[in-house]
């Protein structure tokens, strides 16, 4: 039998330690800290349409388009005058459970004078919260790519460009930062035209695209007439969007082969290296839970360890790609 894998809480790094390295290790005083990885919490959850399922693979989404108003003279009747609402469905399938756990030793914990189940434990809450992220914001990007409308009438979205001038480069600079704000207000016109609600507007960007916005609030302000502000959270708002930094925005869902349905949430390959802009509106995007996220602790006596379980079971999809938008800053030539 292999052997398996059990957490170093007392190694460095990622590598295995030996017992010698433990022990030397756990002799060090850290005053009752450690030290932990940044946290990294879920920077989709509530931005977007989420439905419980008590059981099954599958639910609806249903999608309403419109109507018309008309004038009724004397004598006319309403039922001459009536038009059907025009309405269609997305069928959102549960991808799986998505796990993530690690196998704590006893002896290990008996050694040790500080209590490391709590970052680990938070960890494996995080790299949850990650997955889920990229594997919504590739169902974003996807949607911003569809080109049928899911209701007749209703819209699309579509991938907004802007071209830096000669000379200029994409980068944490003031003509990115322009040019951020050239697209962001051409797509704010397009969902207006889509008749996309102004409110829960978001815009998801890499940290370099959000460092660009953010060292040039003063200038964009003096420019265009105070377009911007950066609260507290680090959180750009700007002609009506949301900003918001995300390191794993194209990263993709994770571990895609071993879905029980679909084909997971792949980041469109063309679009994965350009820094792109995803900017959509709460209804863009659907994720269906079947069990939410939770914890567990498992007894492994044969190992003589604990193992701490996270766990997760969710589908997404898209639902409304007129409310999605895709944008890419080109360096010039």
């Amino acid at each position: 039998m292999t052997n398996i894998t059990i957490a170093s809480p007392m190694a460095i790094g990622t590598q295995t330690a030996t017992d010698a390295q433990k022990l030397a290790l756990a002799l060090k005083v850290f005053s009752g800290e450690t030290l932990t990885a940044f946290a990294r919490a879920s920077v989709t959850n509530g931005k977007f349409v989420k439905r419980s399922i008590q059981s099954g693979k599958s639910a609806q989404f249903p999608v309403f388009g419109r109507t018309k108003a008309h004038y009724l003279k004397s004598g006319q009747s309403l039922d001459d005058k009536r038009e059907n609402i025009q309405q269609g469905e997305r069928t959102i399938v549960i991808d799986g459970l998505l796990t993530t756990d690690c196998l704590v030793s006893d002896i290990d914990e008996f050694i040790a004078h500080y209590d490391f189940r709590s970052p680990y434990a938070t960890q494996l809450g995080e790299a949850l919260a990650i997955s889920m992220d990229a594997s919504v914001l590739a169902e974003v990007a996807k949607e911003a790519l569809n080109t049928s409308e899911n209701v007749a009438g209703l819209g699309k979205g579509g991938v907004v460009t802007e071209t830096l001038a000669t000379g200029n480069t994409l980068g944490i600079n003031k003509e990115t930062g322009v040019a951020v704000r050239k697209i962001l207000l051409q797509v704010k016109a397009k969902m207006a035209s889509n008749y996309v609600p102004a409110t829960d507007r978001y815009c998801f960007v890499t940290p370099e695209i959000h460092a660009a916005l953010a060292s040039n609030l003063d200038f964009l302000n003096s420019q265009y007439g105070a377009s911007a502000t950066l609260s507290n959270s680090n959180v750009i708002n700007m002609d009506g969007f949301q900003i918001i930094e995300c390191p794993h925005l194209t990263a993709g869902g994770d571990d895609p082969t071993n879905t029980i349905q679909g084909d997971g949430h792949a980041f469109p390959s063309t679009y994965a290296t350009k820094s792109p802009l995803l900017i959509c509106h709460k209804t863009s995007v659907g994720i269906l839970s079947l069990k939410d996220i939770a914890f567990e602790q498992a007894r492994r006596p044969e190992y003589q360890a604990d193992q701490l379980i996270a766990k997760y079971a969710i589908g997404i999809g898209g639902l409304r790609p007129e409310s999605t938008f895709m944008g890419i800053i080109n360096n010039p030539g």
